[in-house]
């Protein structure tokens, strides 16, 4: 029976997520209220009010169940690239980011709620606090990967590391806006991978022309 009772439990709360998750989309966090969270999960503000303390607690919860690229999850292929090809672990990252927003709609949803229903004030001040402090991370991890590559003689030599690590990260960002917006796939096309390996490519040094006759 308290193992039932426990699945039962679990259950709510699932329901209660994805019932947030869906008026967060609809109406955005702030117009969002409890009763009408409670209403759609087809439960009382009470059950509610028994799984989560607050809109602030149920929004963490329906955030912590998928693992956010650029968020929760910087680029473990950036830091571990040191015996490869810097660039091409850059390129690996951005790709990988935007294969995991393109391939799980739960992670497509959150962020689309992060991105444009949500007044970071209040409750929810520290989740911008934690994309700031990301961001900045991510330009660091970034820079040094450009660095490693320039040490590699992989990078053009006009092209300043810091520089690029700050282009990167907005490149980034910005393209997982669009991705999001544009969802019928009219801007961008059904695939961002060419966007991305062009920005890469215009950060590497062109190879050395083979003497003729070699």
């Amino acid at each position: 029976m308290a193992r039932r009772t426990k699945e039962q439990s679990a259950q709510t709360r699932a329901r209660l997520i994805e019932a947030a998750r869906a008026q967060f989309e609809q109406h955005g966090y702030a117009r969002t209220t409890l009763e009408q969270i409670a209403r759609a999960a087809g439960l009382t503000r009470g059950a509610v009010y028994f799984h989560f303390a607050d809109k602030a607690a149920l929004f963490r919860a329906m955030r912590d169940e998928v693992e956010l690229p650029l968020v929760d999850r910087i680029g473990p292929e950036l830091v571990a690239c040191n015996d490869g090809d810097p660039l091409a672990a850059v390129e690996r990252f951005l790709l990988a980011v935007m294969a995991t927003i393109g391939s799980c709609e739960t992670t497509r949803r959150t962020f689309e709620i992060l991105s444009f229903g949500c007044e970071y004030v209040d409750g929810l001040s520290p989740e911008l606090d934690l994309l700031r402090r990301r961001h900045t991370e991510l330009r660091d991890q970034l820079r040094d990967a450009y660095l490693r590559a320039r040490a590699q003689g992989l990078l053009r030599p006009d092209v300043d590391p810091a520089l690029a690590a700050l282009e990167t990260t907005v490149f980034v960002s910005g393209l997982v806006r669009v991705w999001l917006l544009d969802r019928d796939r009219r801007l961008i096309g059904p695939d961002p991978a060419p966007l991305v390996r062009a920005h890469v490519a215009s950060r590497r040094r062109a190879l050395d022309p083979v003497p003729a006759g070699s």
